[in-house]
């Protein structure tokens, strides 16, 4: 029988910690091994627990979370850092990205979904909860590139670079070119970079 997967949850509020806890333990995949409500009882947690995944608020008392994920990652590499939050401002999320938070689920989301998402990112993908989507998508940009950075890597996608050549070219993290590439695809209907890449071109973009 395969272990399940140890979850460090950080959040401030009991009667959320209760139900979040409940549906992890819920599952045949995952279980709490530890809780924290305050920054500074984290890094010890991590320690002592040696959890799979941090499940984590990022408004709760003490220093700014995600100031710390480097240096949880730094010393637990295999560690995955998933938000859950009340928090859909777009420079929040990019800020979460920068520091390399390996999803971005929101309260919002139905709980019944999230031990699905921990099993995509525990397979190596990066998930963003759908009701953030909908949340950036309140101005309908369809068949548009919002800014410099994303024409820039519309350009260098057509020309064949990969994710991390675009980072490294345009001072980007790999995982920041993922999630761009991801909204250019939503807004331009796309499944697949290839995809993309055709509409792009049809409209002369690049």
């Amino acid at each position: 029988m395969t272990p399940k997967k140890k979850v460090l949850l950080v959040e401030d509020h009991a009667v959320t910690r209760v139900g979040v806890k409940h549906v992890v333990n819920s599952s045949p995949d995952f279980e709490v091994v530890g809780e924290a409500e305050h920054s500074s009882q984290i890094a010890s947690l991590l320690n002592e627990t040696r959890p799979d995944f941090v499940l984590l608020d990022l408004r709760i008392p003490g220093e700014n979370v995600l100031n710390m994920v480097k240096d949880w990652k730094k010393e637990h590499p295999d560690l995955k850092v998933v938000t859950l939050t009340m928090l859909d401002e777009q420079p929040i999320v990019h800020s979460a990205i920068e520091a390399g938070v390996d999803g971005y689920l929101l309260k919002s989301d139905d709980l019944s979904s999230l031990t699905k998402n921990l099993n995509e990112i525990a397979a190596g993908k990066t998930v963003y909860s759908k009701n953030l989507k909908l949340s950036f998508n309140r101005k309908p940009q369809d068949g548009k590139v919002a800014n410099k950075k994303e024409k820039q890597i519309l350009t260098l996608l057509g020309h064949g670079k990969t994710y991390q050549e675009i980072g490294t070219e345009i001072g980007l993290s790999k995982r920041t070119v993922e999630y761009h590439v991801g909204r250019l695809k939503d807004r331009f209907n796309a499944k697949t970079v290839a995809e993309l890449i055709g509409r792009a071109k049809e409209q002369m973009l690049i």
